[in-house]
Order: structure tokens, then sequence, then C-alpha cells
């Protein structure tokens, strides 16, 4: 980190915007022009940050509110420039898709997913993730979400036990949690890599009392929440302890796609160094295109493929979402998602994304603060650490009253007390430092009050 401190009385931007209605309701504030001076001494008076409107979301179609005077990183959800460029591809795409005029669209689908999804979804996943997938290994799914409840079903039954690491997506957990499965921590190593010695200990202690561990959750690529990498190394020894323990990895590679260029570390996709069982890949459009689509896919073996197929509920639903996987196949077939992909998403996640970087190095990697974090290749996410004094769970409700500026707690990830999520998704990328300059007086304020 860049040692740049700010000083007493510094000038931080502020973003005053005007709003307008673009496609769908969704209303977008845009920035405009202003300064602000905030003194990194006193904080900001509650009049003024309420003067500070920032990009927001509020919708009857959004399951999250967005204010716009509270800068909330705890958003990992794509920003409304992103949403409206999908929202154009996504009406061409099921143009062509309902011009092909076959009313059978509307018809119960096949389980796994059309022919043609799968086969052009294989096509668009190998071209960009340089695999070898085959299209009887795609599962079509609502999602991330979607796929892990349902695996959580198909392969597990309730009282399991799923393998998660620290830190991990925790909204994952509550999803196993939903089916009665029950998450089980591994202990990790100082390479953000899980400790196999010591979790074989853990699983062999959870048998001998009862308890099966069937599944091992992991996020290997842009992780959520600390946008680190796996080797493929890293990968193969995960495989081989699996397969030595009888666990199924679940590999939520959802940001395989999601590069802002060469990663550091490059590694193949889970699957390309296991085809058998033992790995399940998950993916989605939600990151790289839009999450109202809820459209996504599973990369399994035949023989796994074949046993979710064969569920309750898509004995009697059918297949998932057959409306949208029409749509996205003609998206996929036209080349229209790979556009988006590449022109769109990358670039403007990557401009973001170091913007973020940028003013965190400027603003709270000083000596006051001193914070550390690993610089994002891709994904959406950045995971600060702080030093030992800093609670971030106490400080989330100082920081979202008195500065208004939200993020997610580390604990909530099963991180340390003293660790943040930040997402740089939502917001624009010259709105970013607004956000970090109210997270740096909360820190400054925490450590005035409560870390003497």
């Amino acid at each position: 980190c860049s040692m740049a401190a700010v000083a007493v009385g510094q000038v931080g931007r502020a973003q005053c915007c005007q709003r307008r209605r673009p496609v769908g309701g969704l209303r977008v504030a845009r920035v405009a022009q202003r300064r602000l001076a905030i003194s990194s001494s006193s904080s900001p008076s509650t009049d003024q940050l309420a003067t500070m409107s920032l990009t927001q979301m509020d919708s009857p179609f959004t399951q999250t509110t967005v204010d716009p005077d509270v800068f909330n990183f705890g958003v990992g959800q794509p920003g409304p420039d992103l949403l409206e460029k999908a929202f154009a591809m996504i009406k061409e795409a099921s143009r062509g898709a309902f011009d092909r005029g076959d009313p059978f669209l509307m018809q119960y689908g096949i389980e796994a997913g059309s022919t043609a999804f799968r086969r052009e979804l294989a096509e668009f996943y190998n071209e960009h993730a340089k695999a070898s997938a085959h299209e009887d290994e795609v599962f079509a799914t609502t999602g991330v979400s979607g796929a892990l409840q349902l695996l959580g079903t198909v392969l597990a039954s309730p009282g399991d036990c799923v393998v998660v690491e620290q830190p991990t997506y925790f909204l994952a957990r509550d999803v196993f949690g939903s089916v009665g499965l029950a998450t089980l921590p591994a202990p990790m190593l100082a390479d953000g890599t899980m400790d196999l010695e010591g979790l074989a200990a853990q699983i062999a202690k959870q048998r001998e009392q009862g308890r099966d561990v069937k599944l091992l959750y992991v996020v290997p690529v842009h992780s959520n929440p600390t946008s680190r990498n796996m080797s493929a190394q890293q990968k193969q020894e995960y495989i081989d302890f699996a397969e030595a323990q009888g666990l199924t990895i679940v590999a939520d590679e959802v940001y395989e796609l999601l590069n802002f260029g060469k990663r550091s570390v490059e590694s193949p996709p889970f699957r390309e160094l296991c085809g058998g069982d033992h790995v399940i890949s998950l993916n989605s459009f939600s990151k790289i295109c839009a999450p109202g689509l809820r459209c996504g896919w599973v990369l399994a073996s035949k023989e796994v493929v074949k046993k979710v197929a064969a569920s309750g509920v898509l004995s009697s639903g059918g297949g998932m979402n057959p409306v949208m996987t029409a749509t996205m196949a003609e998206a996929l077939r036209s080349g229209r998602m790979q556009d988006l992909l590449v022109n769109e998403v990358q670039p403007n996640l990557s401009a973001k994304a170091k913007s973020l970087c940028e003013a965190i190095n400027k603003h709270l990697c000083d000596d006051e603060i001193a914070c550390t974090f690993l610089a994002p290749e891709g994904g959406y996410f950045i995971f600060l650490k702080f030093p030992e004094w800093l609670n971030t769970t106490e400080l989330l409700p100082i920081a979202s009253d008195k500065f208004k500026v939200k993020y997610t707690p580390g604990e909530r990830c099963l991180g340390g007390t003293n660790t943040a999520r930040v997402s740089f998704a939502f917001y624009s990328a010259e709105e970013m430092e607004e956000g970090v300059l109210r997270l740096r007086q909360a820190i400054l304020h925490y450590k005035r009050t409560h870390a003497a």
C-alpha cells in the first residue's frame, strides 16, 4: 500500500447529481461537479452529508433499495450503468428468440435445459474460460443460489455438513442452512487456502459424532470476499483431498469470466483438472450480465447431470426458466453476450476497481489507519484488513448513522473482526473516493472514541 496521508482540512470530492429515469423506471444519479471540504479531524455534519446525492436504486422491481445519501459498499450488484446495457441487449435477444415462432418455447422445459442453450453456453464458456466443457455436462439453473439449494438437496441430506472457507461468501451459508445443512468452517493457512491436514481431523471428528460431511464449497477465482485466485496446484490438492475423503467439491466459479486482463495466477477452471464426479462448477449470468435474468449453469459429469435432472422439483416443474434460457441462447448465438462481456462489463468494472484501489491507497493505507488489501484482478470485491484495534462490526452502525457509509463486516463472512468487504460494482468510478473518504472519517472517529 502507498503511505499517502490525508492532511487536516484536505478537500475531498462529494457528488451532487442530476436524476433521470432511464429504462425500467430505475432512478439513476449522475455525477456533477461539486466539492465539499471534509476535515480528517472532525466529522461532517448530518446536514452536509444529506446534500451529497449519489447513485441510487429505487424501483418496485428491486430486492434492495440504495439510498442516494448513503454510500453503501455492501451492495454487490451491477450498477445502473451496466444494467442499461444489459437491458438493451436482452431486449434484442428476446426479440430474436420469439421471432423463431415456436410456441412450445412457453411449455414445460427439458429438465437440464434446451439443447440450443447448452450447446451455445458450452461454446461461449470454452472460448472465454479456455475450457473443454461438453454440452452434455451443462445444466441450466436459476443462478448460483438456486444451484446451491438444488445440489444441497440432491447430493446431501438434512443434518450433513458442508465445508466452507474462512472467509467465505456469507449468503451461501444461508442457502445451505435452508435445506438443513450445517457449515463446517475449515482451518486456513497463511496463503488463504484450507489446512487440509487440520480439516481431515475435523471431518473425522464430525463423522465419529454421526454427522456426515458431503460437500466442500469454495470460491476459487476472484474470490468473494478476498479476491484471491487459486493456483492449479492448490486446486489439484483440493481434488485429491476430496477424492480421499469422499467429498464433492462445489466450485462457485461465478467470476471465472470476469477478468480485468491476464491474471497473475493463471489456472484452468476446476473441472479442467478433474472431469469426474468429485467437482461441480457453478456459474451465472448475474455478474456478467444482469441478476434479474435468474439464469445460470452447472458444469458436472453426465452422471451428476442425470441425477440432478431426476430431482422431484424438475420432474414436476420441468427445466428452470426455459423462456430466459432461450433468450440467452439467442444472445450467445448472435454474439451479443460476448460483446457485452468484453466491451462493456469487463472494462467498466476494471475502471471502477482501479478507482477504488487508488482511493483506498490514498486515504486508508497511511500510518493513521494502516489498511492492507489485495488488489483485485477481476470479480466484484476487495477485502480490507485493518489493525487489531478496529472492530468493523462495532464500527458499522457508527459509520452508517454518523458518516453515511456502509460495508459488509468481515465477521459476517467468517473473517476477522478487523476486516471488511467492499464492492466496487454498483457506484461509478468517479464516486469511489467519496465513499472511501467517508469510511476514513468513520474509522478515525472510532479510533479516537473506542480504540484508546
